[in-house]
């Protein structure tokens, strides 16, 4: 029962990087890519609980190439510090040309998890969208928070300038959320 629950859920590849970015580019997908180590809490959680789950598996076989990738071994040490993976779990959406143009983080439930994936195949919602929409002056406190949690863990420089944009425009007395900002 385990096994035939489990493949209803997403279906990772197997095999190399070079070969996942092959077959994504030849089937024009963007590829999935599961950052996890073996110590990770969240990671062992997102395994159990959202994976299996037949509406994510449905979701992600369908528009992904899979890749469950540990980044403490073999080919994952090298990609880690490539798209500046120090988080966990940490999930890549990159093209068939190998860039990176989408990323989120941590545990989250089925949800969120799938609007993730709604927003790496929209262009309009992915990281370099995004970037760009700062860069031309977008000012929404929500949006900027947003974009600061996208990017605090791979481009600190980057994410410190939408930190400071943020509490520049930002109207209301301060929340929870914005003192974790601050502690960054």
């Amino acid at each position: 029962l385990a096994a035939f629950a489990f493949g209803q859920g997403i279906q990772f590849e197997h095999g190399d990087y070079k070969t996942i970015l092959a077959k994504a580019k030849k089937e024009n997908k963007l590829i999935f890519v599961d950052a996890f180590t073996d110590w990770c809490g969240p990671c062992k959680m997102m395994v159990k609980n959202i994976f299996p789950l037949k509406s994510v598996g449905d979701y992600y076989n369908a528009n992904f190439i899979n890749a469950k990738i540990d980044m403490e071994k073999g080919e994952g040490i090298e990609l880690a510090k490539k798209f500046g993976v120090r988080v966990y779990p940490t999930y890549l959406f990159i093209n068939g040309d190998g860039e990176e143009v989408h990323r989120t983080i941590g545990y989250v439930e089925e949800k969120d998890f799938l609007q993730f994936g709604a927003d790496a195949g929209n262009p309009e919602k992915g990281l370099s969208s995004l970037k760009q929409k700062f860069e031309n002056g977008e000012k929404n406190p929500e949006f900027l928070k947003k974009l600061a949690g996208l990017t605090m863990y791979n481009d600190a420089a980057f994410s410190g300038k939408v930190i400071e944009k943020y509490f520049e425009v930002k109207k209301t007395a301060f929340d929870k959320e914005d003192v974790g900002l601050l502690l960054t």
